[in-house]
């Protein structure tokens, strides 16, 4: 009776467990089924595409794709540390007879990732399937493909409310700097309450690009 019982609870949990993933296999399925025809697949991807499907992803599965012609394609992003954890699989897979090329992974379902698309070991490009993007601090402002897991929310810190009264930001104030021998720009961002005596300072030292709203977005944290 106990193993009866067992076997039972097996299905069942399999069952309800197979049941969380039904959008992402029947997403899986249509590109499988599409695979033998270009025009097919595109038409597939397009579909993916308009439902902002791409990466695919349901609960804590996702799968990256790429379509177009390469020897392999690897993605790289904070996931795997940018190539420096080599424990994590980062070669995606070619279905057989087509240019579609697939990597799956498990994520935390709340989940924000950056990352890119390596193609033949050397060519680092943006996900041309996924519009979505987020500024990285290196090079001053350099784009990364945002991957958005399903329970992913913004930080509350991180959207501007119109409901209080806001600090005042006076940007590319202009020193000369004797010490140095050349000028520079510094900005500062001062709160809106009026403190009597000294306030408390924050001094970001080689670190502009926290001023934008896409990179360290600072002064609607302050």
């Amino acid at each position: 009776m106990k193993i009866l019982s067992s076997i039972l609870f097996f299905l069942v949990s399999a069952q309800l467990l197979a049941q969380q993933y039904v959008e992402f296999q029947s997403n899986l399925l249509s590109l499988y089924s599409a695979a033998s025809s270009s025009e097919s697949l595109e038409q597939a991807l397009k579909v993916l595409q308009e439902k902002d499907q791409i990466p695919i992803r349901q609960n804590d599965s996702v799968a990256f794709l790429y379509f177009g012609q390469a020897n392999s394609v690897d993605w790289m992003g904070d996931f795997n540390g940018w190539g420096y954890h080599k424990s994590f699989e980062n070669g995606g897979k070619k279905i057989a007879g087509s240019s579609l090329w697939m990597l799956k992974a498990s994520f935390p379902r709340d989940a924000r990732l950056d990352y890119k698309i390596v193609i033949d070991k050397q060519s680092w490009i943006l996900d041309p399937l996924n519009p979505h993007q987020q500024w990285s601090g290196v090079g001053g402002g350099s784009p990364n493909s945002e991957l958005r897991m399903p329970e992913y929310q913004d930080d509350k810190v991180q959207t501007p409310r119109q409901s209080i009264t806001h600090g005042r930001l006076n940007q590319d104030i202009l020193y000369s700097s004797k010490l140095l021998g050349y000028q520079l720009t510094y900005s500062v961002y001062s709160p809106a309450v009026e403190i009597d005596g000294k306030l408390p300072v924050v001094y970001v030292t080689d670190g502009y690009e926290y001023l934008h709203p896409q990179l360290g977005n600072m002064p609607t944290v302050l």
